[in-house]
């Protein structure tokens, strides 16, 4: 009992977090049951798709009234997909865990934002803990809704990836690198010593947005200025884009027919925003190798071949049957959250290519080289046409 007397304020504020995100969860299936459709997000109310009887309010609570119905409508016992559950409940523990991560343990070790929770005065975290965990859990849900739209109709939606790009924007202006250290943490690292060396000149400081889009900074736009925010945001859409549309093309050339798809740069451009361009950059490698191993489970474990997705009259959604064997949104969302976090171990280590326009002139070619070279190998040979009896 004296744990939970100590503990109490931790305890409300992670229940309030729960709850938060099982609310956004349910708010992220009505954006996956409805935009691939054009549908409005607002109107009509929830209601079956069998019946069309609208949803009543104690029945629409998140996960408990999917419990209490069993999954089915209460007018018609039209089957509800489990989705909807767990959309919910994995959003409420995405909430939770980035709570715990950035406020409570603090894994970035960013200034005022660790959760005193012992004592009165820290019954309620700091305004910077929850204006980054607010500005990070947009971005969160961005991406869940992203890659559960993709694996469900193998489509993408602007309306999920440019509202969540200007939000990066505007959070980037408002906490700008090296925020929420001081705009002087920029001089503990050494004038006049390359950033591409960090025995040198040190880890570069990790803020809200981890790294400045180059150092030493430029005079334009200085450490803590709302033009450095502005150019990492900006920069990191730009790369974020360019990367997969340019891997993209490359590996179409190679390969000779549709790879990934421009709503997978549309999420790359949307974290970059929110992280500048080099994790995103990143994020694309350890994507790709998360959406092999989706890939493998789903051969493992999941149907075999699965119906391509329709729309309300039966038409198809989404790209060509060729296109939708993998869809590479949900790899590349957690490829973004896994590089995301493990920044702080993966980024001293990165510092020399990132830094180094010579390094990151070779890195970038040689990726270029490698991935055209592999399409190539893995290029189908063209089937020749039967020829007709005479």
């Amino acid at each position: 009992m004296d744990w939970v007397t100590q503990n109490l304020p931790l305890i409300v504020w992670c229940v309030f977090i729960l709850a938060l995100g099982l609310m956004v969860g349910s708010f992220i299936n009505v954006l996956v049951a409805r935009l691939p459709y054009e549908k409005s997000i607002v109107w009509p109310s929830s209601r079956c798709f069998n019946c069309y009887r609208p949803v009543r309010m104690l029945d629409n609570v998140p996960v408990l009234g999917f419990l209490r119905l069993g999954g089915k409508c209460r007018n018609c016992a039209a089957p509800f997909s489990a989705r909807y559950m767990w959309v919910e409940l994995g959003t409420g523990l995405a909430f939770l865990a980035l709570f715990l991560a950035e406020v409570v343990f603090d894994r970035f070790a960013l200034p005022g934002v660790k959760f005193n929770f012992r004592g009165y005065q820290g019954a309620t975290p700091s305004v910077a803990a929850l204006g980054l965990f607010v500005y990070h859990a947009v971005f969160l849900s961005a991406l869940i809704a992203a890659a559960v739209v993709d694996l469900e109709h193998r489509v993408i939606p602007t309306q999920i990836t440019y509202p969540a790009l200007v939000v990066g924007i505007i959070g980037g202006v408002l906490m700008p690198w090296p925020w929420p250290h001081p705009a002087g943490a920029a001089g503990a690292i050494p004038q006049g010593i390359p950033w591409f060396l960090p025995q040198a000149a040190g880890t570069i400081p990790q803020g809200a947005q981890p790294w400045p889009f180059w150092g030493p900074t430029f005079e334009f736009a200085p450490a803590g200025s709302w033009k450095m925010g502005l150019m990492n945001s900006l920069l990191g859409a730009l790369v974020g884009s360019l990367v997969v549309r340019a891997t993209k093309w490359l590996f179409e050339t190679g390969f000779g027919r549709e790879a990934l798809g421009l709503g997978d740069a549309d999420l790359l451009m949307m974290s970059g925003a929110f992280l500048g361009w080099q994790i995103p950059v990143m994020a694309l490698f350890v994507g790709s190798f998360v959406s092999l191993l989706l890939k493998v489970l789903e051969l493992a474990f999941g149907a075999k071949d699965a119906p391509a997705p329709t729309g309300p009259l039966g038409t198809p959604v989404g790209g060509p049957p060729e296109a939708r064997e993998l869809p590479f949104g949900p790899g590349l969302a957690i490829g973004v959250v896994i590089t995301w976090f493990s920044w702080p171990w993966l980024g001293p280590r990165l510092q020399f290519p990132f830094y180094d326009e010579t390094a990151l002139g070779i890195f970038v070619t040689l990726m270029g080289v490698g991935l055209l070279a592999a399409a190539l190998l893995l290029r189908r040979p063209a089937e020749s046409e039967p020829v007709a009896a005479k």
